[in-house]
This record gives structure tokens, sequence and C-alpha cells, in this order.
């Protein structure tokens, strides 16, 4: 198979992913980073191998512009069974947030079907970027896109967590607005501004960008109805808190 290695694709990409991998672990220290030596096993499987994705789709841009192109096809290889762990070790996860009694419906039922969703479109994504491997344009895309649908989580924790500190535990904003300010800022914004990009450069709007953008924009959506619906409480309890 002979691959269509564009290395003058993306000469920066590394630089601006490096952008949403410091907003994943400043998000996500107050809740893991700073508890890591209390944290259990399944939440150290589930944030290391996030946050190896995250460094390995930040390397992999580097590595296609500055060494030869089977470093960059080896560590491909690491990446999907990266990608399966991280998907693996999220449901490992999820269960117990659903049997959380301290957390209110919206948070334990609303977020576990944003969860699943996210899960389903990244590894969406990683299959695509693996299946259009010989294809730089559409491959790098669909990589890049797997970053967008496990962003959220971590930037709303990052606006919202410092607020409940500096208001006592009363901040004026609830944490679903804090996801929906994320979701528009570190979401809707750069992938429309991407696909604009796109467009006026190539006159192409890449499926890999709309996908992500209608996906994480309906399950940012989707949350509060879900958190109340009672089938989904029902499957949450019947199903998902069984996996314990």
């Amino acid at each position: 198979m002979e691959y269509d290695l564009n290395t003058k694709l993306f000469p920066k990409a590394h630089v601006w992913l490096l952008i949403p991998f410091i907003l994943t672990i400043a998000g996500f220290y107050m809740s893991y980073w700073s508890r890591f030596t209390d944290a259990p096993f399944r939440q150290h499987m589930h944030g290391l191998t996030a946050t190896a994705w995250y460094i390995l789709v930040v390397l992999q841009p580097w590595l296609i512009h500055n060494k030869p192109a089977r470093f960059h096809r080896k560590l491909g290889i690491v990446g999907v069974f990266l990608a399966g762990g991280v998907v693996f070790s999220a449901f490992q996860v999820m269960p117990y947030q659903v049997v959380n009694e301290f957390l209110p419906n919206v948070l334990k039922y609303g977020f576990s079907f944003a969860d699943i969703c996210a899960l389903i479109g990244f590894s969406i994504c990683v299959l695509l970027g693996v299946l259009n491997a010989n294809k730089t344009n559409k491959h790098a895309r669909w990589l890049i896109s797997t970053v967008f649908w496990i962003l959220l989580p971590a930037t709303a924790r990052l606006v919202y967590f410092p607020m409940l500190d500096a208001y006592d535990g009363n901040p004026p904003v609830t944490y679903l607005q804090s996801v929906y300010f994320c979701w528009i800022i570190t979401t809707v914004i750069p992938l429309l501004y991407m696909m604009y990009l796109d467009y006026k450069k190539e006159k192409i709007l890449y499926k890999s960008y709309l996908f992500t953008l209608v996906g994480v924009s309906f399950y940012t959506l989707a949350i509060a109805p879900m958190g109340e619906w009672q089938w989904w409480i029902d499957i949450c309890h019947n199903v998902i808190g069984k996996g314990m």
C-alpha cells in the first residue's frame, strides 16, 4: 500500500494540540492529579491511558515532520491499543458515577449519557483515522477530532471548580452552565473556524469536523433532559450500575 504522507500539511499541529492537552491536565488536576496517590486503580487506568493518548496525538504530527514516516506508523499501532484502553477504562469508571448518592441526577444520569456518546464518537474518529491512514488530509483530521470528544469534561471542571472555592461553594453559575460555556468556546468556535479555513483553502467541508461538531453538540444539549428521563435512569441503574 502506498501512503500519501504529505508532510507539508499541519506543520504546526503539534503546537496547537498542546493547548487542549494542557487544558485537560489542568481541568483534572483537582479531581485526579492532586489526589493521585489516593485514586483507585480504575481511575488510574482511565486517567493514564487518556493522558497517554493525548501525548500521542501531540507527538504524531511532530514525528511526521521531523522523523522518518516509519516512526509515525509504529507509534500509530500503539495508539490503537491506547484508544481501546481509554474506552475500556471509561466504562470501568462509569458504574460508580451512576450510583453516587451525592451527585444530582443531571450529573449522574445526564453525564453518563454524554460519556457514552463521547466514547462512541471518539472510537469512530479513531477507527476512521486508521482506515484513512493512506490519506493524510483525512487521517489527520479524524485524529485531531478525537480531542474534541473528550475535551469538554476537563474544561468544564477547569471553569467550575475554581469558582466553587472562590464563592465558598455557591458559584453564580451551575456546573451545567459551565459545560455550555465551554462547549461554545472550546468546541463550537474552534471547529467552525477550522471548517472555515478548510473551505476557504480547499472548498471542502471535511466529514470529520462536521461529524464531531454535530456529535458533541448533540450530547451536550442532551445532558439536561437525559438526567430527568426515567427510562434512561432505569437503564443507568439496571445496566450501567451493575457493572461495578
